[in-house]
């Protein structure tokens, strides 16, 4: 019996697998016929608690049995029979009942475990779809008696086959999971008739367990076959498509084309213009069939054509202040100024007022009025300026001060890489700050300058050399207005 309830758990294993190959979509599939509501097919496992056994008595003093716990396990296979309302459940477990007497002796009474092989066939009623009521009959095919090595009671003893009824109730039927509870009631005594001692033994007992549902859903109607179900069909009776939420295909400007084929279909139009008003692509005002310029919006006095942009400019002529001239919108048109005519606009120029080369920023250098930076040295090792360094930086003064009063000036201070990088930034700094304060003692704004150390990280030339490392070991010196 063992053999054939495992062969039944593999062959709802099989039913499981099979339940879980893709499913074509009825989005992606339209049905044939219409559908009403209801559920395929189901099945799972199931496993449960027994509380109960033989009920009567035995043939030594009429001795009665106490209750004791088992537990079932097996597979079900739900057959809808009438819509959602009735269905047919046949189920295949494997139940144990524990017998015990309650003679306080038990030398010759059965204290010991049966094992059935019970098949249910319930016919369900469901109550919606959170409650059902169930009821039939039950046959049970004994497996074994362990009478515990009595040898009064043996599997022997008892009746291979036999009838019970069973009614209970299930919670949420539908669901992946369900709960239920019913009693066995045992009609055939077990004892088998002549067997001594005389007495008789009834199955009788409750179950409670749980199911555990692998395939089976539940499928919505679909009264107009649309491939739409009902509850999401907003025209319930009329096939449509889902795209229009189970509707027809509209015509939303009543124009005699439905939407799919009518180009605009918010909008009455003729066939001519496939549903639209007669085109205006650019949507200018101007009819394409005045309209010069169909794709580009324009102006009538322009037939439909975009106001002018003579010089190319993106900014039209009505705006232009230089419409022959190319120029650019902050400036109405008109090329970026350049205020003091060096040929560097006023937007690159960091002199805009003063006229200097292009490659010092538009500004004036302070070396074209023989002042020279490559003099400006320092005592080795110190930022203490040299005379000839002095000297130097008065002839910057002097330019600063007479020259060009307007200018700010920043220096910056370099290194070689002899040293440690860490002391030669420190040491740039102190040298940048060195020219700064001796600049201020001649009365140029302190205001006006800045002072920055860049260490040994800009070389111009190559510190593995002697002449590179002098190179490297400067103060350059930067104007703007």
């Amino acid at each position: 019996m063992k053999k054939s309830f495992f062969l039944l758990l593999a062959l709802g294993g099989g039913l499981f697998a099979k339940s879980q190959e893709p499913v074509v979509s009825t989005d992606e599939v339209k049905p044939l016929k219409v559908t009403k509501d209801h559920y395929t097919v189901s099945g799972g496992l199931l496993g449960a608690f027994n509380y109960g056994g033989l009920k009567g008595k035995d043939g030594f003093a009429n001795t009665e049995f106490k209750n004791k716990p088992g537990y079932a396990v097996g597979a079900w296979l739900n057959l809808p029979l009438i819509g959602k309302a009735i269905s047919l459940e046949p189920q295949v477990t494997y139940n144990t009942l524990n017998y015990q007497s309650t003679d306080a002796q038990g030398v010759n009474l059965p204290h010991g475990q049966a094992a059935y092989i019970s098949v249910p066939l319930l016919v369900k009623f469901h109550l919606g779809s959170k409650v059902a009521l169930f009821a039939g009959p039950q046959f049970d095919f004994l497996s074994k008696f362990d009478s515990k090595n009595n040898a009064v009671y043996t599997t022997e003893t008892f009746k291979k086959n036999s009838l019970a009824g069973t009614a209970g109730i299930e919670i949420m039927p539908h669901s992946r999971l369900s709960f239920y509870g019913r009693y066995i009631y045992g009609g055939a005594n077990m004892n088998k008739v002549n067997v001594v001692p005389a007495g008789e033994f009834y199955n009788r007992y409750v179950q409670a367990g749980v199911k555990l549902k692998l395939f089976g859903k539940h499928i919505p109607a679909d009264s107009d076959g649309d491939g739409i179900r009902d509850d999401k069909d907003s025209c319930v009776g009329v096939p449509g498509l889902e795209r229009y939420n189970g509707c027809p295909i509209p015509d939303t400007d009543g124009d005699g084309l439905n939407d799919e084929v009518d180009k605009c279909p918010t909008v009455a139009g003729t066939a001519k213009y496939n549903g639209c008003p007669i085109p205006d692509r650019d949507k200018d005002g101007v009819n394409d069939e005045e309209d010069k310029c169909p794709d580009q919006p324009g102006l009538a006095k322009y037939q439909g054509c975009p106001i002018p942009d003579t010089d190319k400019d993106g900014i039209n002529d009505e705006e232009d202040k230089c419409p022959n001239e190319p120029g650019v919108a902050k400036y109405q048109g008109c090329p970026v100024p350049d205020r003091d005519n060096d040929g560097v606009n006023d937007e690159d120029d960091r002199c805009p007022d003063l006229a200097g080369p292009a490659e010092n920023g538009g500004c004036p250098t302070l070396e074209a009025s023989k002042f020279n930076a490559s003099n400006v040295q320092f005592v080795t090792g110190s930022a203490n300026l040299t005379p000839v360094a002095k000297k130097e930086l008065d002839k910057a003064a002097r330019i600063l001060n007479e020259q060009y009063p307007q200018l700010k000036l920043e220096i910056a201070g370099h290194t070689d890489n002899t040293g440690k990088a860490d002391k030669n930034q420190v040491l740039s700094q102190k040298r940048a700050d060195a020219v700064k304060a001796y600049l201020a003692t001649r009365k140029v704004d302190a205001a006006r300058m800045t002072a920055t150390g860049y260490g040994q990280d800009q070389p111009i030339a190559d510190n593995g050399t002697k002449e590179g490392k002098a190179k490297n070991r400067r103060v350059e010196f930067k104007v703007s207005q």
